[in-house]
């Protein structure tokens, strides 16, 4: 064994290693720190009420993908956070279609909607770095049954559930279906 200062070799080599790797460790989290404080520079915060946010989102054209940043009340800890988060995104969804294409009174007649008003609320979605799924069955022979359905039978539940395992279906006329999940942008 070879020794140095009272230390074997093989010793010594793993100090030095420990240290060179404390020393990347604290450099890279003040590199990551500074990026991150650089990137929120430019970064514009807004607060307000769910009705000021929609009308700021959906009253200009739809923003690059993921360049919003959606902050969303805390939940109810009983509440499952897919679910949840479901519920927020489906609320801003309904409400951007009643501002875009609702009538006088806010209604929206979804039979009316076409591919290219989706389109625009699918943009609307990536903005703010979701994927809004919308699937439209203008048959019933068209339908595909997706059970369960865990935004009607919430006692169905479970820890390992995602944000896309939730949808939300209506009946349109002549028994045309539109469901509608989410999901995130990776």
């Amino acid at each position: 064994m070879d020794l140095y200062r009272g230390r074997s070799h093989s010793s010594l080599c793993d100090h030095q290693f420990l240290l060179i790797f404390y020393i990347i460790c604290v450099l890279s989290t003040h590199i990551t720190t500074n990026l991150l404080h650089m990137s929120h520079m430019n970064e514009e915060y807004k607060e307000g009420d769910h009705e000021s946010f929609i009308r700021y989102l959906f009253s200009q054209d739809p923003k690059p993908k993921s360049s919003i940043t959606l902050q969303s009340p805390p939940s109810d800890p009983t509440v499952h956070p897919g679910l949840h988060i479901f519920q927020e995104l489906l609320m801003i969804f309904v409400d951007g279609l009643k501002f875009i294409y609702g009538d006088e009174r806010g209604k929206v007649d979804i039979n009316l909607l076409q591919k290219e008003d989706l389109d625009k609320m699918r943009c609307y979605f990536e903005s703010f770095g979701y994927i809004a799924n919308v699937y439209i069955f203008d048959t019933i022979f068209e339908y595909q049954f997706k059970h369960p359905n865990l935004f009607k039978n919430k006692e169905l539940i479970r820890p390992h559930h995602l944000l896309h395992d939730f949808y939300y279906e209506i009946f349109g006329a002549e028994n045309r279906v539109f469901r509608l999940s989410f999901d995130t942008i990776n």
